[in-house]
């Protein structure tokens, strides 16, 4: 059976993250017994990608679904790498920078008086789907191209987010912004009476990450749908997608997690990112891939399953 070798642009940056992210647990070495365990994992995973790559090639199935979408789940494992490393090195934030430039550019700070001045249960219940529908927006485009057999899309969109993502991700550690949702007590008002309130509040509480609030990685991972959507995707859902990302940027602000500064550098470097680094990247790592059109909405093919080929009447 034949080897696939290939290793992909997304294979090489996230071998690349995990190279830095043991430099940055080795210096720590001394003060915390499990930062050797922590380096050395990540210099394991350094070396994954080229694994990977020898495993047999396979008709395009759950296995080769999976290959390309492995470095989604890493980045849900540096997310919350991220919160251990904060409380390894001990408390400190910048939020005494940003807090500032937050007034001075917005003139005040919309997290403080943006859910006050309009919390009624309707207003506050759209703002808080979309910020819970994120999540939607991020892994519904990744299933639709999956099911749809579309691997250069599906390789496009994962290698967009994880450019998004590790690059917030390496702000995060060395300038740890902390947010109004961890600093200041929230807003209680009919609000809170809210289902999807009552969702948010519950997922939030299940686990989240101390400095990672600015830029928002929120907002950068919408704009690397929203930029995604118009690729590779019909107009009418590309424009969803956009909607949808433009909502994750309000209600962000909005539901009291991120400074208004936040949602604002996101969408710059989320922009930037997307149309500058992106192609720099793909270049340096191993070229982009061209821009397919797909078929439109509902043409999802079960690619899951091999397609037997008619039988002859020879």
């Amino acid at each position: 059976m034949a080897l696939s070798h290939r290793v992909s642009p997304s294979d090489r940056l996230i071998a690349g993250y995990n190279v830095i992210l043991a430099l940055v647990w080795l210096p720590l070495v001394g003060a915390a017994g499990y930062a050797s365990w922590i380096a050395s994992a990540h210099l394991a995973a350094a070396g994954l990608p080229w694994l990977l790559a020898r495993v047999p090639r396979r008709p395009w199935g759950v296995v080769v679904v999976l290959r390309d979408l492995y470095p989604m789940i890493l980045a849900a494992g540096f997310w919350t790498e991220i919160d251990v490393f904060r409380r390894t090195i001990g408390p400190g934030n910048y939020d005494h920078l940003i807090a500032p430039l937050d007034r001075a550019v917005f003139g005040t700070q919309l997290h403080e008086i943006w859910m006050p001045a309009m919390d009624a249960v309707w207003f506050s219940e759209t703002m808080y789907f979309m910020y819970c529908a994120y999540y939607a927006l991020i892994v519904l485009p990744l299933i639709v191209v999956a099911f749809r057999g579309q691997r250069a899309a599906l390789r496009d969109m994962v290698f967009r987010l994880m450019v998004a993502y590790l690059a917030c991700y390496l702000v995060f550690i060395p300038f740890p912004v902390d947010g109004p949702h961890f600093l200041y007590q929230p807003h209680g008002g009919p609000h809170t009476q809210g289902l999807m309130y009552r969702l948010v509040s519950a997922i939030q509480g299940s686990g989240d990450s101390l400095g990672c609030a600015f830029p928002s990685s929120h907002v950068t991972g919408a704009v690397a749908i929203a930029v995604s959507g118009w690729r590779w995707f019909s107009r009418p859902v590309a424009v969803l997608l956009t909607i949808e990302a433009m909502g994750v940027v309000l209600s962000t602000v909005y539901t009291q997690n991120h400074y208004a500064i936040d949602s604002l550098a996101g969408v710059v470097v989320g922009v930037g990112l997307q149309l500058v680094a992106v192609p720099l990247l793909y270049r340096a790592l191993g070229g982009a891939p061209a821009r397919m059109p797909s078929p439109r909405l509902p043409d999802l093919m079960p690619v899951f399953r091999r397609v037997r080929p008619p039988e002859s009447n020879a």
